[in-house]
């Protein structure tokens, strides 16, 4: 096992290869032993196996039916099928779970309006209203698209017929729009983190500003409209931004230096930047291949009666359900392995993603931690990310399986928690319960993060480095890392003024091309690719600023590592942090009592 962070600068060199002969780095440059490798295979024999499913999958797929012969019965209408007895099964389904639901006298309750009541197949042009009483005037016999056809508004009405929209013409105009939008958002992404670098004090109070600014805009405009329950909200939330803000003046001060500081690392390390893009085109990659396996596997089956038509009109053959609305006849009822196999292939997606991410986070913290512990004049720093990645995808890529899988099953959890929130929304119970595991996968989360960063400096297994890291932050005061929330909220912030600026210029140069070349829809079709850039950007510029934060971490982690060894590397970065660090800190000391004890006393 690798040697503890607080052994002191003989112990460490001992275990550690120095840096660029510094004697007592803490980067273990290697060579590393393997870790975590049961969590490897076990990675690959779930990408394997998806892999493999997928291929069987588009072998053995079937061909359904039309959407027609769905719709109207024709693709399940044979005897084989028994057609008119599955639909009386239906209807005695529903209608025993209706009895259930109800019982005697619930009606009266609850509410005729309330009551399933199965519709019998109408005749002819006959208009069922069972089950949905005076609501419904569905008529069955006619086509749904033609069904109770509202009458022409006015706003229909008004509209030009002779210049609808065209989706061919707007995507000839706008795709030379959108594929500059898109290579200029990397600039844009490049020009945000040089702008902190150069000018963070600004840029992070510009972003206060602009924030409270547009709170107090919103508040304006709806006390101009005469909305005063809103104003009166929004004005209470500008003042109390605004209040938040001031109390962590010096906090938003001591953020901009750190931001600075970090992309300056980040700046020194630009191969930072091509190993994340090439990570996030790997996840791409597998992302294509995947979603294919899922829909080759969804056409393995056969068609069936739905079990959701009770009836079928006889003339139009149109089926309804239960409550009478118009259902398509037959269903497509997939293979009994297909449900487990989506599973396992949305596991592997997650999966594979998690990984991309914590590879990204592995390479961030190694190549951060070289900088940071490099000789004074140092300045080529060319090798810290391909021997960051050599290390995360050979010797430690058991460990990134690991961290990945937690980080997977963390997604699984709140996915599965949200559903049950959403399908019980009445019940306080599962309110609380979701509150408080949100509390707790943010928590793992947390620490998965450090120990990753942790695994990536010493080669640690990940359930060590997370062991590890825990006591090195405790051990140092550096529990209270919540005062670093600030950056990625000043980031996120700076990216959406930046896309939003980006969109609008965007949207009025399309609009002097479009109105010059186009002959309708100009301003329409400006907006929609004004809109559409704006998104492009703050995507692109939202990956750069999930870099700057990871580097962010990463700078944090090694400075609690030179604290722990009593070294200083990067003064103008202790002087920054030992002051956050210091604000988090209570400030007083011992007291002797005239009897002879010993408190603890504040200073004033």
């Amino acid at each position: 096992a690798c040697c503890r962070l607080d052994a002191g600068p003989v112990a460490m060199s001992a275990k550690y290869t120095p840096i660029a002969g510094y004697p007592d780095g803490v980067y273990n440059f290697g060579p590393r032993q393997r870790r975590d490798v049961a969590w490897f295979w076990s990675f690959l024999a779930v990408i394997l196996a998806t892999a493999a499913g997928g291929l069987i999958a588009y072998a053995g797929r079937d061909e359904s039916p039309s959407a027609a012969d769905a719709r109207l019965g024709a693709a399940c209408s044979a005897p084989r099928f028994h057609f008119s007895d599955v639909l009386a099964a239906n209807a005695a389904r529903f209608e025993a779970a209706n009895a259930r639901r109800t019982g005697p006298g619930a009606n009266a309750a609850l509410g005729q309006d309330r009551v399933v009541v199965v519709a019998a197949a109408p005749r002819g042009g006959e208009r069922s209203r069972k089950g949905l009483g005076a609501r419904s005037e569905r008529t069955l016999g006619a086509s749904p698209a033609v069904t109770s056809a509202p009458a022409p508004t006015t706003a229909s009405a008004d509209a030009d017929a002779d210049a609808p929209f065209d989706a061919s013409a707007f995507f000839e105009a706008a795709y030379p729009w959108l594929i500059a939008a898109f290579v200029a958002s990397f600039f844009l992404g490049a020009l945000l983190l040089w702008t902190f670098q150069r000018c963070a004090n600004q840029m992070v109070w510009g972003v206060v500003y602009a924030k409270v600014g547009v709170m107090f805009a919103l508040t304006i405009s709806f006390a101009a409209a005469g909305a005063t329950v809103p104003a009166i909200v929004f004005a209470l939330l500008t003042a109390l931004t605004a209040f938040v803000f001031y109390l962590w003046r010096d906090e938003l001060n001591l953020v901009a230096s750190l931001l600075a500081v970090a992309t300056k690392g980040l700046r020194d390390n630009p191969r930072i930047v091509a190993a994340v893009v090439a990570l996030q085109l790997a996840a791409f990659a597998w992302l294509v291949p995947l979603v294919g396996f899922m829909m080759f596997a969804n056409m393995n089956g056969a068609v069936a009666v739905s079990r959701d038509a009770v009836a079928q009109d006889e003339r139009s053959k149109v089926c309804v359900d239960a409550v009478g609305a118009a259902v398509d006849c037959c269903a497509w009822e997939t293979e009994a392995w297909v449900p487990p196999y989506l599973f396992l292939a949305a596991v592997s997606g997650i999966w594979f993603v998690s990984a991309a991410l914590e590879t990204r986070l592995f390479v961030i913290g190694g190549a951060i931690c070289q900088w940071y512990f490099a000789p004074v004049g140092t300045s080529d720093f060319s090798g810290g990310v391909p021997r960051a990645l050599g290390h995360a995808l050979g010797p430690s890529f058991g460990s990134v399986c690991f961290g990945s899988f937690v980080l997977t099953m963390v997604e699984l959890a709140r996915s599965a928690a949200e559903r049950l929130r959403r399908e019980d929304r009445d019940n306080i119970l599962v309110c609380i319960i979701v509150t408080c595991l949100e509390c707790i996968y943010a928590i793992i989360e947390y620490i998965s993060k450090f120990a990753m960063l942790q695994a990536s400096i010493t080669g640690e297994a990940f359930c060590e480095a997370a062991a590890s890291v825990t006591d090195l932050l405790s051990r140092n005061f550096l529990t209270a890392y919540g005062t670093y929330a600030f950056p990625g909220m000043i980031l996120q912030g700076a990216s959406l003024v930046i896309a939003v600026g980006f969109g609008c210029a965007t949207w009025l140069l399309s609009y002097g091309v479009f109105a010059a070349t186009l002959a309708a829809n100009a301003g329409l079709y400006a907006g929609l690719v004004g809109i559409l850039s704006a998104i492009i950007s703050l995507v692109v510029m939202s990956f750069f600023a999930m870099i700057a934060l990871n580097v962010v971490d990463a700078v944090f982690l090694c400075y609690a590592m030179d604290k722990d060894r009593n070294s200083v590397h990067r003064g103008e970065l202790h002087a920054v942090l030992h002051e956050v660090n210091e604000k988090n800190q209570p400030r007083g000391g011992l007291v002797r009592n005239p009897g002879g004890q010993y408190t603890y006393g504040s200073y004033a």
